[in-house]
């Protein structure tokens, strides 16, 4: 009996720890990554929103190859941890990146904000599903 409730107490305490983890560093830097490519891109968007009948959308490229970069990193992780729905999350981010990408060679505003948009929804849609603040303020994947 002893043995048996031992057990269980064991399996608990593993679900427990498996439920939520501090993500490797590799995994948080392709995060730092994402963060600053979009606060990039918010930085970017604004020059060119006031430059007037010519801006220029140069910047735009820098901020979407490191988005694809990070991206491509946060697809690999989650592939090998067996997390379809946030592959495909990091997949869409990946589309995005490169519908950034196609905006900034057009000159499309308009293209331009859709595919910043949808690059946070997709960041938010993964961090809602896969990621929980802990008490000390900081985050773990789940």
């Amino acid at each position: 009996m002893r043995g048996i409730v031992t057990a269980v107490a064991c399996l608990l305490c593993a679900a427990v720890l498996a439920a939520s983890e501090k993500p490797p560093d590799a995994y948080q830097q392709a995060m730092k990554d994402l963060s600053a490519a979009n606060t990039a891109l918010r930085n970017d968007v604004r020059a060119i929103e006031g430059a007037g009948a010519y801006p220029d959308y140069n910047s735009i490229e820098k901020d979407a190859a490191a988005m694809k970069a990070a991206f491509e990193k946060t697809a690999s992780f989650w592939s090998g941890r067996g997390a379809d729905d946030a592959v495909k999350l990091a997949q869409a981010g990946i589309t995005h990146a490169d519908a950034l990408e196609a905006a900034r060679k057009a000159k499309d505003f308009d293209a331009l904000m859709t595919a910043a948009a949808e690059i946070s929804k997709t960041c938010g849609g993964c961090h809602a599903a896969h990621r929980e603040k802990t008490a000390d303020g900081s985050y773990e994947i789940k």
